[in-house]
């Protein structure tokens, strides 16, 4: 059975059996599947970085962390709903709630995929990690 099964699948008459039909389909379906998958990570890592961007935009202006940028990070991660785990740091000098201008400070957006098929089966998990980085434009008296 098996050496016959092999032969059938190697067989170069030209002719297509069901069994081989049903093995490119199965193959381009999960091919297909895949490729989705590696488009919906990509995808959500322009979504993180877009959020490390709007992070430091908006750290800049107020020169530190405080409550609105845990809104705005809230607000962000919301709207990307296939990463889990996302969180948010930031680094720079040691009081990064009042950050005086001029300084440099970097913000690292982390979070998790998974490439997995049609039915989500989280295979393979892959973590993300995007990056911000900007000079503080408030002055601290």
């Amino acid at each position: 059975m098996k050496k016959k099964l092999r032969q059938l699948l190697l067989s170069e008459d030209g002719d297509a059996s069901y069994i081989s039909i049903f093995v490119y389909v199965l193959i381009v379906a999960i091919l297909l599947a895949f490729i989705l998958n590696v488009f919906h990570i990509i995808s959500s890592k322009q979504e993180m970085d877009h959020m490390a961007d709007q992070l430091v935009k908006q750290i800049q202006l107020s020169g530190g962390t405080n409550s609105d940028t845990d809104s705005l990070f809230t607000f962000l991660a919301g709207e990307i709903n296939e990463v889990e785990g996302l969180s948010y740091q930031v680094t720079g000098p040691s009081n990064t709630g009042r950050i005086q201008i001029g300084t440099p400070f970097y913000v690292t957006v982390t979070g998790r995929c998974y490439l997995g098929g049609f039915w989500k089966f989280n295979l393979v998990p892959i973590n993300i990690r995007a990056q911000g980085a900007g000079v503080s434009e408030h002055y601290w008296k």
